[in-house]
């Protein structure tokens, strides 16, 4: 089989049930390089047992690297984590805040990225300040962050790259150039652009990202960069964080030791025995990305919404499309015509063999490198039928 991605084929995914698969913002499908690299690490270590696991150590380098790459940071500042949610939690309860510090948050935004924050506020005395996502669609956005960061204390700016339920792609990068103005950091939740919609990381503090949705890779794998681990404190560690951590199983005496110390660096959140067989699907869906390149990716995906957006509004749909090319990402949310549920009408898509989501009464179109062109024509002619018995 030839293993070689190529736009518009589903050549790599031969078990995939739906004729059409827009849904990449919710999980993504696996491909064979994926399910064999998983496959394969099972085998070795249903085959050698312990002595595998060196290997599986060795592996997670190449996976690190590939990630740094992808983010466009340096390799060695990025921890392999189990999840979005958990890599976020891990930051917010790891900085040395002070009560009265005040954090930025979106109102639209993703929970993942507001709950941890919001324990955060509980747990140390912190002040939340709300901004709407949507203001972002025009300047006025960055102009109400700029009058909160100069009204002074602010300590974090926790946004995610891309709005999960519209499709916005946030300025991060201005964003983050702002808050450093300010004497703030900024925290992207990036699982909605990460290997689908191009951003800089030049000015942001810590990016977080599932491996899941745009990337194809298993759930239970994620990545976080933190520029300066130095300024965490290690309130989060596993027995894997100290130095020397291993240094008690190779037969010497005395290396039991409680008190080594504790690293600075992915080490701290990485702490124990990690998902091998999901990292090694992960480090494969990598590699797919790696070799199609996310621009051409990007422009893939827009260029099947294009097709979609024009017969959607048509059809009596409302596009939440940002008007602004610099603000889009490869989702495509819209708002069904009146009277026709969200749920309804995605359920009656998924019987058709088109696979879709809904988020906050939407419906939302999430094409990737996979899809091919003639599919927004497929859609269209099944939603004409279906709204006609709709409506």
């Amino acid at each position: 089989m030839d293993n070689t991605p190529k736009l518009g084929s589903r050549a790599l995914f031969p078990s995939l049930a739906p004729r059409i698969y827009a849904n990449h913002a919710s999980v993504g499908p696996l491909a064979t390089p994926a399910v064999a690299a998983m496959t394969d690490v099972m085998t070795r270590q249903a085959t050698h047992g312990v002595a595998a696991m060196a290997g599986f150590h060795e592996d997670l380098e190449h996976t690190r690297a590939l990630a740094g790459e992808l983010m466009g940071v340096d390799s060695s500042h990025v921890a392999l984590m189990p999840s979005t949610s958990m890599a976020i939690s891990s930051v917010a309860a790891s900085i040395p805040w002070q009560q009265g510090d005040r954090v930025v948050l979106f109102s639209g935004e993703f929970p993942a990225n507001t709950t941890p924050w919001q324990r955060a506020a509980d747990q140390y005395g912190l002040d939340l300040i709300w901004l709407s996502a949507d203001a972002f669609r025009t300047d006025n956005g960055l102009a109400q962050l700029s009058q909160v960061l100069s009204a002074g204390r602010v300590r974090m700016v926790a946004v995610s790259a891309v709005q999960f339920s519209t499709g916005l792609r946030m300025p991060v990068e201005a964003m983050g150039a702002l808050a450093h103005e300010h004497g703030a950091e900024i925290f992207v939740d990036a699982i909605q652009a990460l290997g689908s919609t191009p951003f800089d990381a030049t000015d942001l503090d810590y990016i977080a990202s599932g491996g899941q949705k745009w990337l194809m890779g298993p759930p239970g794998t994620a990545m976080l960069y933190v520029r300066d681990w130095g300024r965490l404190r290690p309130t989060l560690a596993g027995w894997l964080s100290h130095v020397d951590a291993l240094s008690f199983l190779w037969g010497d005496p005395d290396q039991l030791d409680y008190d080594r110390a504790i690293q600075s660096g992915p080490a701290l959140f990485e702490g124990g025995t990690l998902n091998f067989a999901g990292l090694a699907g992960l480090t494969a869906a990598l590699e797919i990305n790696r070799t199609i390149g996310v621009p051409s990716i990007f422009a893939h995906a827009n260029a099947w919404i294009d097709q979609l957006e024009q017969s959607l509004t048509g059809l009596g749909f409302e596009s939440l499309r940002a008007t602004d090319p610099s603000l889009r990402s490869c989702i495509l949310a819209a708002k069904p015509p009146e009277g026709i549920h969200a749920g309804e009408l995605a359920g009656a898509l998924a019987e058709h063999g088109i696979s879709v989501s809904t988020p906050d009464a939407v419906v939302r179109f999430s094409p990737s490198w996979p899809n091919a062109a003639e599919e927004p024509r497929a859609i269209v002619e099944t939603l004409t039928s279906i709204l006609g018995r709709m409506l």
